[in-house]
């Protein structure tokens, strides 16, 4: 099963730069957009709430993989960006696959990035399920 998310208008804001920045390297001076920002776009509620409809009813919870980044330009600070997903739900092993494209939001715009994200499937037991 495959569902298609976007196109999304996406940011990297100084401020949020900045404060991941801090929070991931310790070096907030450092210029431009950090190589592993973006992934935190994966967050938005409408991709989370994609990713959960691919469930098969069952409660669970969704482990980082792996995730990987191809870049053809550096993004810039305060720049918006177009975010298209496909998130691709896997069977075996259980997982889910997010692959993004970003482009510029001129019509025609170059790509800029590449980048996916791979979450392993854990179940966990229901409310309803016998302690």
């Amino acid at each position: 099963m495959t569902r298609r998310v976007g196109p999304l208008t996406v940011r990297a804001e100084a401020a949020e730069v900045a404060a991941f920045r801090r929070a991931t390297s310790g070096v907030p001076s450092e210029k431009g957009v950090p190589f592993s920002f973006p992934v935190r776009w994966f967050a938005h509620p409408m991709i989370r709430a994609a990713g959960a409809e691919l469930g098969d009813g069952t409660p669970w919870v969704p482990i980082h993989e792996s995730q990987s980044f191809d870049y053809e330009r550096p993004l810039e600070i305060d720049v918006d960006y177009r975010m298209m997903i496909d998130i691709i739900r896997e069977r075996e092993p259980a997982r889910l696959i997010l692959r993004a494209e970003i482009t510029g939001m001129e019509n025609g715009a170059a790509n800029c990035l590449r980048m996916e994200m791979i979450l392993r499937i854990i179940p966990t037991p229901s409310p309803e399920s016998p302690t």
